[in-house]
C-alpha cells in the first residue's frame, strides 16, 4: 500500500509522536454485536498472539476450537514476536488479500552492543561492539530511514531462493545472494532509550523485516544489534484492544462474540451499495446488472483498488474491481448472501 508520506523532524521524533500510517473512517464493531454475521459465513477474527508459539499453531488453536471450514493469517510474526494476529474464517479467507498488503506498526525493542544470526534474542552470538552512542546521535540516524528504501531481505527467512527455504539454506551453511525487496517506513518514532536498549515505534508497509531495520540502524550508527522484543500493535484498523488475548482460557461462543463481519472488517475499501432486487439475482449468478454498473463506473472510474458491493442489509454482497482490464481474472468476486 502507498500512502503519501511526510519526514518527522528531530523534535517530533523525541516527543513520540503518532506514526503516520493509512488511516481508516470506519471503526469496526464492538465485541458481542447482534448484527454479526454467522460463523457459516466467516469473518475476521483478531488475535493478540503470545510468546513462544508460531502464527500457524496460533491459528491452529482457533480452529480446533471453533472449526471453521478454512481458516488462514494474513501475515506472519515470528515466534518470539507478539500481537495482532489477523485471522480469516471460511469465506473470508477468499478476501485476505486485501488484509495482507494494509500497513502495520510495531513497537519493538533493539538490543545495540550484540549481534545475533537471526538478528534477534532467539540466535546465537556473533558479534559484539563496545561503541556507544548518545540519544542525540540515535535520533539522526533514526530519521535517515523514514521514507521508500530497498531492505535486504535476511538469511533466516522464509523466503524462497532458488526453490528452498532461506532459513534452510542458511542452517546448512549454505551461503547465497539474499534478495532484496522495497519497503516503505511511513514513521519511526523513538519511544524511550537507555543504554543499550531503545524502544521505537514504526510504521511500515508490508513485507517490512523490522529485525532487519534494527541490524541496518546498528549498523548505521557503527554499532552491533539485534531485537530483544517486537510487538504488533496494529494491522491496518486492526489494533490490539479488539483482539482476543490467546493465551486466556474462553468457551467457543465467547470467541465467536469476537468475529468481525466480512463487511465491516474490510471497511477500509469504498463502498457501492446495491438493493435492487433484480441486479442483486444477477449478481447471484456472477453478473452485473449493465445498467448499476454503468452508474457506479462513473463514480469509481479512477480506482483501482476493489469496492465492496453492499446490499441493503449491510451484507458484503461481492468484490468487484471496475477499472480491471477485459479479460482479467479478478473482476468479480461473489460471496453468500
Amino acid at each position: 500500500m502507498r500512502e503519501d508520506r511526510k519526514q518527522m523532524t528531530e523534535e517530533e521524533i523525541r516527543n513520540g509522536r503518532e506514526p503516520f500510517c493509512a488511516s481508516f473512517s470506519s471503526e469496526l464493531r464492538p465485541p458481542m454485536s447482534d448484527n454479526r454475521h454467522p460463523t457459516s459465513v466467516g469473518g475476521v477474527l483478531i488475535l493478540d498472539k503470545p510468546e513462544g508459539i508460531t502464527s500457524a499453531k496460533a491459528a491452529a488453536k482457533v480452529k480446533k476450537l471453533l472449526k471453521p471450514r478454512k481458516i488462514g493469517h494474513t501475515g506472519t510474526l515470528d515466534p518470539f514476536a507478539t500481537g495482532v494476529l489477523v485471522l480469516c474464517l471460511d469465506e473470508a479467507t477468499r478476501a485476505s488479500d486485501q488484509i495482507v498488503g494494509l500497513d502495520k506498526v510495531y513497537r519493538a525493542t533493539i538490543y545495540f552492543g550484540v549481534e545475533t544470526d537471526t538478528l534477534d534474542k532467539t540466535g546465537k552470538v556473533i558479534g559484539r561492539s563496545d561503541l556507544t552512542f548518545s540519544e542525540k546521535d540515535l535520533l539522526e540516524v533514526l530519521g535517515t530511514f523514514s521514507g521508500v528504501c530497498v531492505q535486504t531481505v535476511p538469511r533466516f527467512s522464509a523466503v524462497r531462493v532458488d526453490g528452498h527455504r532461506l532459513y534452510e539454506l542458511s542452517r546448512r551453511g549454505i551461503e547465497v545472494e539474499q534478495p532484496e525487496r522495497e519497503i516503505c517506513i511511513h514513521s519511526i518514532a523513538l519511544q524511550s532509550f537507555k543504554w543499550p536498549e531503545a524502544v521505537v515505534e514504526v510504521c511500515c508497509s508490508k513485507g517490512t523485516y523490522i529485525r532487519q531495520l534494527a541490524s541496518d540502524i546498528g549498523s548505521r550508527l557503527g554499532s552491533r544489534a539485534h531485537l530483544s522484543a517486537l510487538r504488533r500493535t496494529r494491522v491496518g484498523p486492526f489494533t490490539l484492544d479488539r483482539a482476543l488475548r490467546l493465551e486466556e482460557d474462553f468457551s467457543a461462543a465467547f470467541a465467536e462474540g469476537w468475529i468481525i463481519p466480512l463487511n465491516v472488517a474490510l471497511s477500509h475499501l469504498p463502498a457501492a451499495s446495491m438493493i435492487d432486487g433484480r441486479s442483486l439475482g444477477l449478481l447471484r449468478n456472477g453478473q452485473l446488472d449493465p445498467e448499476w454498473e454503468t452508474k457506479q463506473k462513473g463514480i469509481y472510474n479512477t480506482s483501482t483498488n476493489a469496492v465492496r458491493i453492499v446490499t441493503g442489509t449491510d451484507r458484503l454482497a461481492a468484490l468487484w474491481w471496475p477499472n480491471s482490464s477485459p479479460g482479467a481474472a479478478r473482476r468479480l468476486r461473489v460471496f453468500p448472501f
